[in-house]
């Protein structure tokens, strides 16, 4: 069975390392990252900036440099599953934005540190009643932080020192499934015209530990300490895929995919305490054809949202059929976003938290993953496997395996790989194709492995590879999509299924034409050699035997024609040019090229 062994961020990236293990007696042990301290810093000069000061990081995946003087190691993130206040978050833990953990001598202390600009408050007194608020939670995706870690803010009274005037400590008796809100009044000695505020964490600092997460931080005049309303209304997250369990498939494979296609759901939240009418709409643009596409179009959300309501919509699936244009690949641009009536201030524009967009590349290749590894996951021990159980829309000719190695401070596998696919694992394993590969380790590119032999693939089929050493191999984990039910290993000759890691790994099968000589999923028992002839023929093709089924598909994957126990083949109704013949016979899979001139 997985353990997690400890969480470790990728270099370079914003991503983070599962590193996990097993439970075969073994001791767990800890690998740091950098041994040198990482300071913060800041390259901004710093602004005087006036109220309100508002800013719930939804316009970008990066922090704005207009409203903050020290903020260089604070990373954006868009959790789909942490129910935040609106669009990205900022996450607070050990590490610096380079994923490089600060690792003071000791292992504990100050990390993560986000500094306001100046903000004059002189002209303001006492009865103009000025707060800061924000909402804050831990972060479910990282590592929770125990009782002696805490997230502060610090005011900057009048004398030039800072204050620390609002703490809160980790542990399980401060954990919600849900943000808190937080109003810190701003009393007589901040009021004054070199006024800043800060936000930082205390914990571990050596990784992703202890991890915080806050959003919508507002700070203005006239409010109330439990003033959590604000005349906003907001999206929760990005959305990220359109099918059941893929993010995405071969473009030659969208005809087969209306049957697999998903609901695609966005959260609309009201940060009012009145009811809200909302409009909201839905659509797709294709980039390479200029086409856009409608889904909903300014429909009306009914019933009315209420005040302080969160409401999951839910969209019908989408017809992936109709991207089927005659092109290799295609990049659709999705776009949901709503119309409420929120307003644009000089500093406060409510609009933005109001559209989610997320593009989506149907090319050549299945995937789990969004192309973002936000962790990583693997093996500790000399021979075991890690593979991925993909299921394809249609018969295709699997020429290419993509895994992602992510970088780390300590990479200590040096030796291959044994790349395998395999028609199943239980009971007696069937491996199709096993293949020594070397690795290279990079964050953002996959590892691509054109395979010796091309194999045509069909329904269920798994891929991966064996490792020849004992030292940790990560793997790349996507933590947006869920497909964990996918992931097995293999540790002493058993195979097992995941029950820990919760994401999708990088390891991605790609499918191409092959002029190398390929042969089928299903190959198992030699048989009497079937020939075709005439081939080359105008159209009409006879085998040298009947056989049990057959089947005749385009290079897009279409079936052209099919038949049982038959020895004959009419294709005198298709054009000129290439096809790919299956035949099933005494249990076996055959495949044969087809050429009609």
């Amino acid at each position: 069975m997985l353990k997690m062994k400890q969480i470790n961020k990728l270099l370079f990236s914003f991503s983070l390392i599962f590193v996990c293990t097993f439970s075969f007696g073994q001791r767990l042990e800890s690998i740091k990252l950098f041994s040198s301290h990482t300071q913060n810093y800041s390259n901004h000069t710093l602004d005087t900036i006036s109220i309100p000061f508002w800013d719930d990081f939804s316009g970008s995946d990066s922090i704005k440099n207009n409203m903050w003087s020290l903020y260089e190691n604070i990373s954006v993130k868009d959790y789909y599953n942490i129910n935040a206040p609106s669009l990205n978050v900022i996450e607070f833990d050990g590490l610096n934005k380079d994923g490089i953990p600060y690792n003071y001598d000791n292992g504990y202390g100050v990390s993560d540190i986000l500094e306001s600009d100046k903000i004059n408050l002189t002209s303001y007194s006492l009865s103009d009643s000025l707060y800061l608020s924000f909402f804050w939670n831990y972060n479910i995706n990282g590592e929770l932080p125990d009782n002696e870690d805490s997230l502060k803010v610090d005011f900057l009274n009048q004398n030039n020192n800072w204050e620390t005037v609002w703490i809160k400590n980790g542990g399980s008796e401060n954990y919600s499934e849900i943000f808190s809100f937080e109003s810190i009044p701003i009393s007589s000695e901040y009021l004054h015209q070199n006024f800043m505020f800060k936000f930082y964490n205390k914990g571990n600092t050596e990784g992703p530990f202890d991890s915080w997460l806050v959003d919508y931080i507002y700070l203005d005049k006239n409010r109330t300490k439990h003033d959590s309303l604000s005349l906003d209304r907001t999206l929760s997250y990005n959305g990220f895929k359109v099918l059941n369990n893929y993010i995405s498939i071969p473009f030659n494979h969208l005809s087969f995919a209306d049957s697999f296609a998903d609901s695609v759901s966005f959260t609309i939240n009201n940060l009012d305490n009145q009811i809200q009418p909302i409009n909201y709409s839905f659509g797709a643009y294709i980039k390479e054809f200029d086409l856009s596409l409608s889904y909903s179009q300014n429909k009306e959300l009914s019933p009315i949202l209420g005040g302080n309501e969160s409401r999951n919509i839910i969209n019908k699936p989408i017809k992936l059929s109709d991207f089927s244009l005659g092109k290799d690949s295609i990049t659709v641009d999705f776009s949901f976003y709503i119309e409420s009536g929120d307003s644009t201030y000089i500093t406060k524009n409510l609009i933005t938290n109001d559209t989610t967009n997320f593009e989506i590349k149907f090319s050549n290749f299945y995937s789990y993953d969004d192309g973002k590894a936000e962790y990583a996951a693997g093996l500790n021990q000399k021979n075991s496997e890690l593979v991925l159980e993909y299921f394809t829309y249609t018969s295709d000719t699997l020429t290419h395996i993509q895994i992602l190695f992510p970088e780390t401070i300590e990479n200590g596998y040096s030796q291959n790989i044994e790349l395998v696919i395999y028609k199943n694992i239980s009971g007696e394993s069937t491996k199709l194709r096993s293949q020594n590969v070397s690795i290279s380790y990079d964050n953002f590119n996959l590892n691509t492995y054109e395979l010796e032999n091309p194999l045509i693939v069909e329904d269920t089929f798994y891929i991966g590879f064996k490792q020849f050493e004992s030292n940790f191999l990560a793997v790349g984990l996507d933590k947006n999509n869920n497909t964990s039910d996918k992931i097995f290993y293999k540790v002493d000759n058993q195979w097992e299924q995941n029950d820990i890691i919760k994401g999708s790994l990088m390891i991605r099968p790609l499918f191409n034409n092959s002029d190398l000589i390929i042969s089928g999923i299903n190959e198992k028992n030699p048989t009497e050699e079937i020939i075709i002839f005439p081939n080359p023929s105008s159209g009409i093709f006879y085998l040298s035997k009947k056989v049990e089924k057959l089947k005749v598909l385009d290079s897009r994957g279409s079936m052209l024609f099919s038949d049982e126990n038959t020895d004959i083949i009419n294709l005198t109704k298709t054009n000129r040019g290439i096809y790919y013949l299956f035949i099933i016979d005494n249990d076996n899979q055959i495949t044969k090229k087809l050429i009609i001139n």
